[in-house]
């Protein structure tokens, strides 16, 4: 019971809720900032009910106890190959939630010629690319070692190969779930707070560093694994600690936007101008609140 539980656990909360949560986010992203429909939506619902269906047979093989093997589900641990499958077609449905994002821009750059793309589009289309990167890992594992694996059809797998395609995935899952975060911290927060955003530029500064620093920093996680040369596993580690630099100037640009807004409303004086910020607004507090929790999650990280 133990085991199921922290499997169901890591697993929906870990791919699936921040899955489709993400996936309907750049949707509202895409028709208010883009002013337009979402085209090709057929896709889009097709690539829901996918998801949708892949969710219900992960979720029946975890609570069936078929697959009591965490939300890493390492080999050789083995589980139920509708596990396998299931959130191989979670993955494959946010696929095509990507292939919609991204033919929306398009579809708006053809009439916008010059303009530069929304910053919240813009990170939107990062955290598809960041996306994209990382799923290549765990489709490989799925597709070439556990799912053959799970059906009987090879008799072996390499656990080492398995474990860093995981990786290859599985610590980009995390910039998967910031970014979208940061899209709202840069372009909800600074105006729901009276201000406006203190620099664009660095915004998107901040979106192209996580494509450029976030895959693959997996090895990090493997210290202790022996098929993994010591020089990579210092390389990842260093890599991990370069993308604190995007974050960094994350925390610049919202501080120094939250503080335009507080002396907007009337701020004195060194720190004056965080009474000023309206807390009694949900929408503010709660999204200053989230950063401060990021803030303590990172470091203790």
């Amino acid at each position: 019971m133990y085991y199921m539980s922290v499997t169901g656990h890591g697993t929906l909360m870990a791919l699936v809720f921040t899955t489709f949560f993400i996936m309907a986010f750049g949707y509202v992203v895409a028709e208010r900032a883009l002013g337009r429909a979402v085209p090709y939506q057929w896709l889009a619902w097709a690539s829901f009910w996918l998801a949708v269906t892949g969710t219900l047979a992960t979720v029946a093989a975890i609570v069936a106890f078929k697959a009591t093997v965490l939300y890493t589900f390492y080999p050789p641990l083995q589980a139920h190959p509708a596990f396998y499958i299931g959130l191989t077609m979670v993955v494959v449905g946010s696929w095509g939630w990507s292939l919609v994002m991204l033919l929306s821009l398009r579809a708006w750059r053809k009439n916008n010629a010059g303009r530069p793309i929304p910053l919240a589009m813009y990170g939107v289309v990062a955290t598809v690319i960041v996306w994209l990167l990382a799923t290549a890992g765990v489709a490989a594992e799925m597709l070439l070692l556990l799912i053959p694996w799970s059906l009987g059809l090879t008799k072996t797998v390499d656990p080492e190969l398995a474990r860093m395609l995981f990786w290859w995935f599985g610590h980009p899952l995390v910039y998967f779930w910031l970014l979208p975060a940061y899209v709202i911290w840069y372009t909800v927060l600074p105006r729901a707070a009276g201000g406006r955003l203190f620099s664009d530029p660095l915004g998107r500064l901040a979106f192209a560093l996580f494509i450029l620093l976030s895959t693959p920093v997996g090895f990090h996680h493997q210290f202790m694994d022996p098929g993994i040369a010591t020089e990579w596993k210092m390389l990842h580690t260093f890599n991990t600690l370069w993308i604190l630099y995007p974050s960094f100037v994350t925390a610049f640009t919202i501080i120094a936007s939250l503080e335009v807004a507080g002396r907007a409303r009337g701020g004195q004086g060194l720190f004056g101008w965080i009474r000023k910020l309206p807390w009694g607004d949900p929408l503010v507090s709660s999204v200053i609140f989230s950063m401060l929790l990021f803030a303590f999650g990172g470091w203790g990280g």
